[in-house]
């Protein structure tokens, strides 16, 4: 019994006779307990005793009572046992224990050299402790007699002199000696530390086996994710044999991981292992003749090095010309058998050896690698032990392991599992108890050697404990796997990327997931020292953002160096040879035409007009978007003539652009003048005024800035582009002195950026891009490259595969993109919905930026300063001057001959607004781009055909039907957009505001009286002459009884799609309206396109923006993913039952053909401006009318074959059918 107890027991007696009878200090005792080490920071470095303060502690509870009389009185009788519970434990000595460990880290299968090296950084460790640990043990060491001793001899020896003491396990090494001693070491209740298997047959919890390494499947995760990612290579070859179990496994985990990135090899040589029998030669170079074929850039080895196809395979590599070039990856156990095998079967060809084309990895740092902390303990250990022992004399000197690396890799694993020993033996309970020392290891122990961490450990433990950070069932201990390639003195030295690492919380590397990665090329023109300097910078912002180099990494950036006369044909090498996704950064004109590539935020060195090339996407404003936007801000303030001096090989086409802005706002060009690359700019700035310098050199920055000093009443205009390529020259001639300063509201620009400098942002990207950027480097370009790499992340988050096409695709596909509070888009590569009829290239979009304001230099100088013009989206529509156009008199002498028919056009207007009913007030517009819209497209069914069969009745039926949907405008609140012939689109703010509109739409048409029956007749024939086409049509309504027909049809049919989302707004300088671009409007025409007059059809986004409240307020019908024309993915779609009992014919999925199946063979709503009737002229939409009235009777097989031989005649494609 210890002595505390005893005195307190005593005390208690004494106690038990006063009057109070109170029974203090057995409470306090019972509440005593002390609690065993293990855990992280309960390490005492004097020895196994420790003792933690715990909520129920003695002092604790003592504080309760300290006040009471009883124990004032008792405190003399107290104060002993108090003093002595509070005293220092005092540890046991162990200095009679011996510890003693079996190496059975041996394997006649090994090189000696590799058992002796990990051997001797074992000893090495153990000796710099002085073979005792912290409590005084002596640490023994019982080794084999030789290398050729069976493991079951030498288990047998250490058992039997260990007994009645702690016995443990260093090693086994091999696989087959751990598969071996998993069931020995359970039977003696004992643990294996720093046991080495190559497969992953042995790992898995299993609390005997402790190791301290990572698994080989980790270590294959690191050479896969490095050909992959930072070499780049699309072509990756395995070799394996068919018949080794972990040979197996290794494929079968490669083959996984490859899937998850998005990848497949391109080809697998496989081959039944030898099992010590000859292979045949000539099925060996059939199958690597096959291989060959594949074109590998790389092979991943995880053969089994004792089989001979291995060797052979290797030597293979190195003869055959085609593969003589291939980079070689392999793991750790490979390394001494890959060098060797592939030098010497250099050396027998006479061929060089090229240094980085072995690469592999290690379980450990390599022991050169001075980097480490860890390693430099380990080289003075290593050193004093070489230096003063002789047990191992083949590495008597003590830098041998500098020299043999490979050795010393094994020396610093050894060295490793000695002082991951020595830690244990310090932090177990006691030194005699096999169960406990196995307890103690899991103990959420986690072992820190200087920058080293092995573990976290952990044993069995519940769920709840898992959830809130515990690690659960984990014997592993490694979490870092090196990478290590070979150099020309065929030395292994580290990589400073693509070592792999995974989070604490995972025990191993087999629930790591990898994503698709996107690797990013961005040029560097050595032999220009500006764009060598830009690119530099713009790279320093991208690369900032990038994740620790972890293993969900996802964006990695390759940098080309090159030349500007060789840019081109590198680019296109390198698009042969690396799997490059997007080209970013800094760039030439010339480089944008390169096929089969995508360039993604690109800044031209030189001024360029925007083509509309779909693998170019500008997330900048586009100079002509900057000439509009300032072309605005002139013609709102006054200006005294506007000249233009332009720079680049498209000078000519950009002038012509800043004229046609500045007509469109009333301003005009004076002057223009082309510069050459040498024409200093100087020489043409003179005189107050306004001047456009687009183009600008080094030198021409100082005299930009020299006009505005001179003269105070010149303003000058610059694109963006510029400033970002020559941001400090601007700084520095802006910010020099106080006349410079005052000069900087006169230097003008158009950008779409928040402000990178600004340290009280309201902007999130900016706020962001200051966490990752130092203050020094706060620079635009930098913050261009950060952008970019936001937007990056943003696309490719639900990317399962990236290259350059998918991810332009996926641009296109969401159109609206937002990065933190930044909105890119709409991108499209569509032909329009919306608008009159133009052709695609006139619709499709490839350029994002939005909210483009007008700034001075004075703003960059001092982000407090407002923006000079607040931002806009550009419609970039232009007023394009006609011939005759009258004079400025002619139009003041106009203007006061209308003055007297003002009162009329006053009255007009409000008989309109009230006609109207503000159908067209811009105050019920959607206008926040941040804001879902809802939007609804209506057409009516067949409305060419009615129109050629009552060209009486239609004008009143078509007037008719404007007048009640702009009624329900009203009423509802919501926005006409546009009309379309007889078709409208419609914006709403509320969602259910439109889902009222179309469903009262329905019922307004069905109860209107129309004054005729001749609208149904026809419709009831038009089904009738679709039937005799198509023998699996059922007709809706034709046969249907007149009284139950009247009840669910009358009148004009009319179609009504309704979708939801975020939208490109823009505000047309022209019709002072508001117009929606984008997606969402595409969406909602491809899903009325599909519905049948009277149908009204809304999209699962338009269906799931309805509040709960909204959706019991209305009747649908799901109808399932329903595939539209241009959208690559099946879209749920909903119809809205606006008249009960009414039926539809099937969705009018078959309208694909340029005339459609059945009906009249029209396409006239609003989304029909997209299909390729819309891209015909006035005349030629007649002639296809026509067809179209010729050939609707027949089915659409028989017109092909009746039109087939028109077309061959007239060299003139058949109708097309729209893209799936």
């Amino acid at each position: 019994m210890p002595l505390y107890w005893f005195l307190f027991s005593l005390f208690d007696i004494l106690l038990e006779d006063t009057r109070f009878h109170i029974r203090i200090i057995p409470h306090i005792t019972e509440s005593m307990h002390w609690q065993e080490g293990g855990g992280r920071g309960c390490v005492y470095t004097h020895g196994n005793c420790r003792r933690n303060l715990t909520a129920g502690s003695p002092a604790r509870r003592y504080s309760m009572y300290k006040h009471s009389p009883v124990i004032t009185a008792v405190s003399l009788l107290h104060l002993l046992p108090l003093l002595l519970m509070w005293m220092p434990p005092v540890c046991a000595d162990d200095s009679a224990v011996t510890v003693n460990v079996l190496s059975m880290m041996y394997n006649p299968e090994y090189y000696v050299e590799k058992v002796n090296a990990i051997n001797a950084g074992f000893d090495a460790s153990l000796s710099a402790h002085g073979w005792k640990t912290g409590s005084g043990a002596t640490i023994s060491v019982i080794r084999p007699p030789s290398y050729n001793t069976t493991a079951e001899d030498i288990f047998q020896l250490g058992v039997k002199q260990s007994e009645g003491k702690l016995l443990v396990v260093f090693g086994p090494l091999g696989t087959d000696p751990v598969v071996w001693v998993r069931d020995k070491l359970k039977e003696n209740d004992l643990v294996a530390i720093a046991p080495i298997a190559y497969s992953s047959e042995v790992r898995g919890w299993n609390p005997h086996l402790y190791s301290i390494s990572v698994e080989p499947n980790a270590e294959l995760l690191a050479l896969i994710r490095y050909a992959v990612v930072y070499l780049g290579l699309p072509r990756v070859g395995l070799m394996y044999a068919k018949g080794n179990g972990f040979d197996k496994e290794s494929y079968e985990f490669t083959m996984r991981i490859m899937e998850m990135m998005g990848r497949k090899p391109c080809g697998v040589f496989a081959v039944e292992s030898s099992g010590g029998r000859d292979v045949l030669e000539g099925e060996l170079n059939t199958k690597w003749g096959q291989f060959v074929a594949t074109r590998p850039q790389a092979v991943l080895l995880f053969s089994s090095i004792a089989d001979d196809t291995t060797g052979w395979f290797v030597k293979k590599i190195a003869q055959d010309n085609r593969t003589v070039d291939m980079y070689l990856l392999a793991p750790s156990s490979f390394q001494h058998f890959l060098i060797k095998t592939w030098s010497d079967a250099l050396v027998s060809l006479n061929r060089t050896f090229t240094p980085g084309q072995l690469i592999t990895t290690g379980t450990v740092p390599l022991a050169s690698d001075n980097r480490s902390s860890m390693v430099r303990h380990f080289q003075r250990d290593m050193d004093n032990y070489l230096d003063t022992n002789s047990d191992w004399k083949g590495f008597a000197k003590p830098e041998h392991y500098l020299k043999d690396d490979k050795l010393g890799e094994m020396m610093v694993f050894g060295w490793l599992a000695g002082e991951v020993l020595f830690e244990a033996l310090n932090n177990a309970p006691q030194l005699t108890n096999r169960t406990s020392f196995m307890e103690s290891l899991y103990k959420q122990r986690r072992y820190v050697i200087d920058d080293f961490v092995v573990g976290d450990f952990g044993g069995e433990c519940d769920e709840g404990a898992a959830l809130q950070g515990a690690m659960c069932n984990c014997n592993q201990g490694g979490s870092m796997a090196h990478m290590r390639v070979v150099d020309d003195s065929l030395s292994l030295k580290p990589m400073k990327k693509g070592s792999v690492t995974w989070s604490v919380s995972e025990c191993s590397s087999a629930n790591v997931q990898v994503s698709a990665p996107l690797i990013g090329l961005y040029v560097v023109l050595t032999d220009d020292k500006v764009a060598q300097r830009a690119s530099m910078r713009w790279s320093l912002g991208a690369r900032s953002i990038e994740e620790a180099d972890d293993v969900d990494k996802r964006i990695f950036f390759h940098s080309l160096k090159v030349n500007l006369k060789n840019l081109t044909q590198s680019l296109e090498q390198v698009r042969d040879t690396k799997a490059v996704a997007a080209v970013l950064g800094v760039v030439t004109a010339d480089i944008l035409s390169v096929p089969n590539m995508t360039f993604i935020g690109t800044l031209p060195l030189s001024p360029r007009l925007n083509k509309f090339w779909r693998n170019v996407i500008h997330l900048q404003p586009l100079l002509a978007q900057q000439l509009y936007v300032l072309a605005v801000y002139l013609s709102n303030t006054s200006s005294t003539g506007v000249k233009a001096l332009v720079r680049g090989g498209e000078a000519s086409e950009v002038v012509d652009t800043l004229d046609k802005s500045l007509v469109t706002f009333g301003v005009s060009l004076d002057s223009s003048k082309t510069l050459g690359d040498d024409d200093p700019i100087s020489s043409y700035l003179s005189g107050n005024g306004d001047v456009f310098c687009i183009g600008l050199t080094l030198t021409d920055v100082a005299a930009v800035a020299r006009h505005l000093q001179t003269h105070l009443r010149a303003r000058v205009f610059v694109p963006f582009n510029d400033i970002l390529l020559f941001y400090q020259e601007f700084v520095a001639a802006f910010n020099a002195s106080k006349e410079s300063i005052a000069s900087s509201e006169r230097l003008l620009f158009a950008t779409s950026f928040p402000h990178w400098a600004e340290k009280n942002t309201k902007s999130d990207m900016v706020a962001r891009f200051h966490r990752h950027v130092n203050e020094s480097h706060w620079h635009p370009l930098t913050f261009l490259g950060f952008a970019t790499t936001r937007l990056l992340q943003v696309v490719i988050s639900n990317m399962r595969k990236v290259n350059a096409e998918l991810l332009a695709d996926r641009i296109y596909t969401e159109s609206n993109i937002r990065v933190d509070d930044v909105r890119f888009g709409p991108f499209s590569d569509a032909e329009c919905v919306s608008g009159t009829s133009v052709s695609a290239n006139e619709c499709a979009s490839n350029f994002g930026a939005t909210n483009i304001s007008v700034w001075s230099m004075a703003r960059v100088l001092n982000s407090s300063l407002p923006r000079t013009q607040v931002g806009m989206t550009p419609s970039m529509d232009y007023v394009i001057p006609q011939e005759g156009q009258l004079t400025q008199s002619q139009i003041a002498g106009i203007i006061s001959g209308c003055v007297s028919a003002l009162l009329l056009f006053i009255a007009l207007g409000v008989f309109l607004h009230i006609s109207l009913r503000n159908a067209r007030n811009n105050n019920r517009a959607p206008k926040e781009p941040t804001d879902p819209v809802t939007l609804i497209f209506t057409d009516i069914e067949s409305s060419t055909a009615l129109w050629a069969a009552h060209p009486d009745l239609m004008p009143d039926a078509v007037a008719a039907h404007h007048r009640m949907v702009r009624s329900l405008i009203g009423r509802y609140k919501c926005y006409e957009v546009k009309t379309v012939g007889d078709s409208f689109m419609i914006a709403s703010k509320s969602p259910f505001a439109a889902v009222q509109l179309a469903q009262e739409l329905q019922l307004c048409f069905l109860h209107h009286d129309w004054g005729t029956n001749a609208l149904d007749d026809s419709y009831r024939e038009f089904e009738e002459r679709r039937a005799e086409g198509e023998c699996e049509y059922t007709l809706p309504t034709a046969h249907m009884d007149p009284e139950v027909y009247s009840r669910l049809w009358n009148g004009l049919r009319v179609r009504v799609g309704i979708h939801t989302g975020l939208c490109d707004i823009r505000h047309d300088e022209v019709t002072k309206g508001y117009d929606y671009y984008g997606r969402t409007p595409n969406m909602a025409a491809r899903t009325e396109s599909v519905a049948n007059g009277g149908q009204v059809l809304m999209t699962h986004a338009a269906y799931m923006s309805l509040s709960a409240e909204d959706r019991k307020q209305i009747d649908v019908t799901a109808l399932g993913a329903v595939a539209l024309r241009g959208v690559s993915d099946p879209v749920k779609m909903y119809q809205l039952n606006t008249v009960p009992s009414r039926n539809f014919a099937a969705l009018r999925l078959d309208r694909e053909y340029f005339f459609d199946e059945g009906e009249d063979g029209t396409t006239t709503s609003t989304s029909d401006h997209s299909s390729s009737r819309a891209e015909l002229s006035e005349s030629a939409q007649i002639i296809a009318t026509a067809l179209q009235s010729l050939l609707s009777t027949f089915k659409t097989a028989h017109r092909e074959k009746l039109l087939l031989p028109y077309c061959e005649r007239w060299r003139v494609p058949l109708p097309r059918k729209a893209a799936s």
